[in-house]
């Protein structure tokens, strides 16, 4: 039973770091050849594709890893560290779908009317808002690393979704891409 674990939890990090090691370097390449395209987001639902990270950091779901049976603390601070790995690698692809969402924002402010013009004003707005949630999520992921505190990662992704739903609805939108 307690081999059965630590095999099984053993497998579980190396899935993991496999996983956020393919996303990182795919996402190096992505920026290196695709970083001023903005046409080269494979999202479909940021929430579908951003939802892990709820549940990644998880006090929860630490603490039913961490009682295991047989379980020693060395391979649970792997298995721990493995996970904000990965949840710094959702951050990263976060902040390449923001600059990618702003910069069609952008492409579709060159062709608005002067009474779209506030709209300037609204993105700046929004930039700032979101940098400072990244901020206090990057902050909040510091406490956690040093054993402090949780890290709330669903207003980032509704303000992300929200920043694009704008995009969407906007009506210059068709007719830049006809």
């Amino acid at each position: 039973m307690i081999l059965s674990t630590i095999v099984a939890l053993t497998i579980l990090c190396t899935v993991a770091t496999l996983f956020a090691y393919a996303r990182i370097r795919s996402t190096v390449l992505e920026d290196n050849e695709f970083a001023l395209d903005p046409s080269v987001s494979d999202r479909e639902s940021f929430a579908d594709y951003y939802r892990p990270m709820l549940r990644m950091l998880d006090s929860r779901e630490l603490a039913s890893a961490r009682s295991l049976g047989g379980v020693a603390q060395r391979d649970f601070s792997r298995f721990r560290a493995r996970r904000i790995a990965s949840f710094r690698a959702y951050l990263y692809d976060m902040r390449l779908d923001f600059h990618r969402i702003d910069f069609k924002m952008r492409y579709l402010l060159l062709s608005a009317s002067a009474q779209e013009a506030d709209l300037v004003q609204q993105l700046n707005g929004l930039k700032l808002r979101f940098q400072m949630q990244l901020w206090r999520v990057e902050f909040q992921l510091l406490a956690f690393r040093l054993g402090y505190g949780s890290i709330e990662i669903t207003p980032l992704i509704e303000m992300l979704e929200q920043f694009e739903s704008g995009l969407i609805r906007r009506p210059a939108m068709s007719a830049a891409s006809a």
